[in-house]
């Protein structure tokens, strides 16, 4: 089987790319299916098979990380779940080597191996299942490839009309050769080119010349393979035919300009050229310096490149998918790369800046106005003059185009039924292809059609008018239908295909971007064309060109240098789309410019094509974030940390998964793709009208063909739908035939019979549940409450709501008490909960009320109050469960809890004086004891302190007497010494002590009459003062 990579090219096959060398699924797909020998249904049945591949490892994967299926005759699962996913990246690597090209499957080949190496064989596995994802990523986004050419050519004439020697017969239009003659009824497409020979007919060209209005053709005039036939039988002279058709050459142009686009080369095949390298050359240094193996391994391992394998691929396709989100459809992450680098945009105009639906934009009543609303039958006489005249002359112009199917002539009657005007009939009517219409309303002869038919007969100062009135019409972009009576020119009628929504918007976004040039080509007139552009805001117009002409241009601009993305719908549009950079298709396009567009735009307004070029820079600079950042750096500093020895090789396996998380991470916000504030109800207006009758016939010619794959879709349904998951909190339970199966179905994938023969109900068995006794929990309203609350107030209001039915109880005193439980129970057995009973939280409320109010009942006020809550709890409890498992009801009783027991409300005031009578003693009993102790340790206080105070006076008087006999002892010792000076100052202290404060004379008579005077201040002795000195009381001898 042929496993998908992630590269997508974009040019379509050549006959000698027949037979390409094996590669990825999209590769291979693409050009073996554009080439012919790969059918669709074939393409289909080739990705079936991956996704179901991919789809098979992962389970596979998942199963050995549970642990479920861990090893096969000893092996271990995660061994050849590696070899098996890995089996196209091993041939990669191989091809790559033998091509001497370096890759990042070569990267992640040695980081397995290594893997391998050292026993960490799930590492290995989740490596490879990794690139798996990422293949089948990008493989996703790149998968649209050629089918939409193949429906197209499908879709045209394979038979024709061959006329020879005046019989027609039917051959295949293969088979045609320039001269035939051939007939084409009205509706039928043209098989070839040619010349009209006879007939009439409106000729739709749109597909082929972008032109939106059929073109009235009749003999002489050139018809081309593709265009549809839309009234009246014509024979054409064939001149070109088969692959030399307009169409042929159109799908041929297509196929050139694809197979000179070169695919873009993958970002992380770049990186890997240097990141391999940078890699091997770690781990050689690794064990070069540390010769340890392990740490070799864990370099390898923790440098696996999954992170580089997914930078690009999840970037793009996140991008992918948030733009698919707004309706555009990128082919893959080579176009998102490319939409990058765009700073030029071509439009087409019709179906493109147009909407390819004409409406009316302005009606013009000339002075013969008068005489047509005299003919009208309806005058608004409220109206002013002005709309009255033009609602009278769209009410002719109504009347003569009903007998015409032109769309001009379908806007107008339309516009006119729309305005409610009275439309009068038309006596007889002629139309003239190419011209007009002929009518006669009320006896006057009205014509309506272009210029040249309303004034062949129009005096010569008229003649002149319609030029005067198509320099308005090339003005506004609008073509110009003439109403005249009888050779009298009266009005016009401007009609200009409406401008799509969202233009000028889009324009604007380009310009904000800097995408400053662009460009609008069509095969429309030069002047309408102007005219639209200076409306939508685009300032190069290229008018009247043909599909040729339009890839000569975008060719150009690329030869200049610049990067072009095209936008258009039409097979017109086809080779300009195949050439430039980035092929736009809008809604509405043909297959086979769907097929050669890179993108498809789903909405009806253009003001989210910026989203495009926008959404793509943003990925290219998210695939090089990733790269660079979590590829780059991250893995750079956890080989530094391998290196080391940090981090060993379990460590290096989580990290390298940590660095895929970030990728992934990283690139999700790419999805995030800004809106442009439509809704989805405008989505869904822009669907295309569905023809039933044609999906009526096409079913009827398929009807063989489609059987069988509805049937198998049929039946794949229906056995699919038996697969169904269980959650770890829930159990499954089947019913076969109405028979309950047993054991249960645990978390998990399981598989069940298709209904009716089985039935399945989930049950959430390991769920606690809870049921309220006394009260409701109302969480709808915010918790404001506090937890606990006053008897006269609770459940009243807020988030519990009371019931007293429930609530109220006798206690085993007589006494009325209002009780609040919950009941806590899971389910033991969930069949019997289930089919046992009707309503099993009813059952536990009815059994819980039931239980509580018989312990209750048994039990005193005080102990229901107070100490005995817990004994009625279990007793509660067990009684409970005791009548569960009487009724058989399967529940299993947890726990039962007294959340709040109080007194009846009428009796709330008895128990509060009580209550506060108690309080009351207790504080007064608190108050005595406060006082008691506070008095006691005062009392403690001063008798400690006067003890303290006698004990120093104690010491102090000691001391004093120690020193004072110490003195004594001093002077005792020195009388004994010398008594006499002893003596004498013992006096003289004594005197001293005796008369302090006194004067006092010392007469020393020992001393040789010598006299010593000691006196304090100055003495007055004879009226004269004297200081204190020594005098000599000596006589002379």
């Amino acid at each position: 089987m042929r496993l998908p990579g992630p590269r997508a090219p974009r040019a379509l096959a050549s006959p000698a790319l027949a037979s390409p060398a094996p590669g990825p699924l999209p590769v291979v797909l693409f050009f073996r299916k554009v080439s012919g020998n790969l059918p669709m249904d074939e393409d289909r049945r080739e990705r079936i098979r991956y996704y179901t591949f991919a789809a098979f490892v992962g389970v596979l994967l998942l199963l050995n990380w549970l642990g479920i299926v861990k090893t096969v005759f000893g092996v271990d699962t995660a061994i050849p779940i590696t070899l098996l996913a890995g089996y196209k990246t091993f041939h990669n690597s191989i091809s790559a080597l033998m091509e001497r090209r370096i890759s990042a499957d070569i990267a992640l080949c040695i980081a397995v191996i290594a893997a391998f190496a050292v026993g960490q064989y799930l590492a290995a596995a989740e490596a490879m299942f990794i690139v798996l994802v990422g293949e089948g990523l990008e493989s996703y986004a790149a998968g649209r490839t050629a089918a939409a050419i193949h429906r197209f050519v499908e879709q045209m004439p394979h038979r024709a009309r061959l006329i020879r020697n005046g019989q027609e017969q039917e051959v295949d239009a293969a088979s045609l050769v320039p001269g035939d003659l051939i007939l084409v009824r009205a509706g039928e497409r043209i098989p070839a080119d040619g010349e009209i020979v006879t007939g009439f007919s409106a000729i739709d060209e749109s597909s082929i010349t972008g032109e939106p209005l059929p073109r009235e053709k009749a003999a002489g005039d050139e018809v081309f393979s593709g265009a549809l036939n839309g009234g009246g039988m014509l024979e054409v002279r064939v001149s070109r035919a088969g692959e030399d058709t307009t169409l042929a050459r159109v799908v041929q142009l297509v196929r050139e300009a694809q197979e000179k686009r070169a695919p873009v080369e993958r970002l992380a095949d770049r990186a890997a050229r240097y990141f391999l390298p940078a890699l091997l050359l770690a781990a050689a240094l690794t064990f070069y310096f540390t010769r340890d193996w392990m740490r070799t391994v864990a370099v390898l391992i923790v440098a696996c490149p999954c992170a580089l394998i997914l930078a690009t691929p999840t970037a793009m396709v996140a991008a992918i998918g948030g733009l698919a989100r707004r309706g555009i459809l990128v082919r893959g992450a080579s176009v998102m790369q490319l939409a990058a680098k765009v700073d030029t945009v071509v439009f087409d105009k019709t179906g493109t800046i147009t909407e390819g639906r004409f409406e009316i934009v302005r009606i013009i009543a000339l002075d013969g106005a008068e005489n047509a609303r005299a003919e009208n039958a309806r005058a608004e006489n409220a109206r002013a003059e002005n709309a009255r005249a033009e609602n009278d002359l769209l009410a002719i112009a109504g009347a003569v185009e009903r007998a015409s199917d032109h769309p001009l002539a379908r806007v107008i009657v339309d516009e006119a039924v729309h305005r409610g005007l009275t439309i009068p009939s038309a006596e007889s009517a002629h139309v003239l292809p190419g011209r007009g219409i002929e009518a006669q309303i009320g006896g006057r002869s009205w014509r309506v059609g272009n210029a040249a038919f309303v004034t062949e007969d129009a005096a010569e100062p008229l003649r002149h008018l319609p030029d005067q009135i198509d320099a308005q019409a090339d003005a506004l972009g609008a073509t110009t239908v003439w109403i005249a009576e009888s050779n009298r020119i009266v009005g016009a009628i401007l009609l200009r295909d409406r401008i799509r929504e969202g233009v000028a918007a889009c324009t604007s976004g380009l310009r904000a971007l800097e995408i400053g040039r662009l460009v609008m080509l069509t095969g429309d007139r030069r002047r309408a064309a102007e005219a639209i552009a200076r409306e939508a805001g685009i300032g190069e117009v290229e008018a009247g060109l043909l599909p040729e002409q339009k890839l000569a241009h975008v060719r150009q601009l690329a030869s200049e240098g610049r990067s072009v993305g095209m936008v258009g719908d039409g097979i017109n549009d086809a080779p300009a789309l195949a050439a430039a950079s980035v092929g736009i298709a809008v809604a509405g396009a043909s297959a086979i410019t769907a097929e050669a567009a890179d993108v498809v735009y789903l909405p009806h307004s253009l003001e989210s094509l910026p989203q495009l070029f926008s959404t793509s820079r943003r990925a290219v600079a998210t695939a090089w974030q990733n790269i660079i950042m979590f590829a780059g750096l991250l893995n750079l500093t956890a080989v530094l940390l391998a290196a080391n020895g940090t981090v060993g090789p379990i460590g290096a396996a989580l990290t390298h998964q940590l660095s895929s998380f970030f990728v992934m991470m990283n690139s999700l916000r790419l999805l995030r793709v800004g809106g442009t504030g439509r809704t989805w109800n405008r989505l869904r207006a822009m669907t295309p009208r569905i023809d039933l009758g044609a999906s009526a016939a096409w079913i009827a010619q398929r009807r063989r063909q489609l059987v069988k794959p509805a049937l198998t879709t049929v039946f794949l349904l229906v056995a699919l739908n038996g697969i169904y998951v269980i959650p770890p909190e829930e159990v499954g339970i089947i019913q076969r035939f109405g028979q309950k199966l047993v054991p249960y179905d645990g978390p998990g994938i399981h598989y069940k019979l298709p209904w009716p023969i089985d039935q399945l109900t989930r049950v959430q068995a390991r769920r606690v549940r809870v049921v309220e006794i006394g009260f409701r929990t109302n969480t709808t309203t915010p918790d404001a409450e506090p937890a606990a609350y006053e008897w006269n107030v609770q459940h009243r209001s807020g988030r519990f709501q009371r019931r007293p039915e429930e609530a109220l109880m006798l206690t085993g005193d007589q006494n009325m008490i209002e009780l609040n439980a919950t009941i806590h129970y899971d389910l033991a057995r969930p069949d019997e909960f289930v089919f046992g009973q009707l309503d099993g939280e009813a059952t536990v409320r009815a059994a819980a009320e039931s239980s509580v109010q018989s312990v209750v009942t048994g039990t005193s006020l005080d102990e229901v109050l107070t100490t005995g809550r817990a004994a009625i709890e279990q007793r509660v409890k067990s009684e409970l469960q005791a009548r569960f498992d009487r009724y058989r009801s399967g529940i299993r009783v947890l726990s039962v809890r007294l959340e709040d027991v109080h007194p009846s409300l009428e009796v709330v005031d008895a128990f509060r004086d009580v209550s506060g009578a108690f309080e009351e003693k207790n504080r007064k009993i608190n108050e005595a004891e406060g006082y008691r102790n506070e008095q006691v340790a005062l009392a403690r206080g001063n008798a400690k302190a006067s003890l303290a105070e006698a004990s120093g006076y104690s010491v102090e008087r000691i001391n004093r007497a120690e020193g004072d006999a110490g003195r004594f002892n001093q002077r005792e010792a020195a009388f004994r010494t010398a008594p006499g000076p002893t003596e004498t100052r013992l006096y003289l202290e004594t005197i001293e002590q005796v008369l302090p404060g006194k004067k006092k004379l010392i007469v020393d008579s020992t001393k040789a009459r010598r006299q010593l005077f000691l006196l304090e201040d100055s003495v007055e002795i004879g009226g004269a003062a004297l200081n204190p000195v020594f005098s000599d009381t000596r006589k002379e001898p």
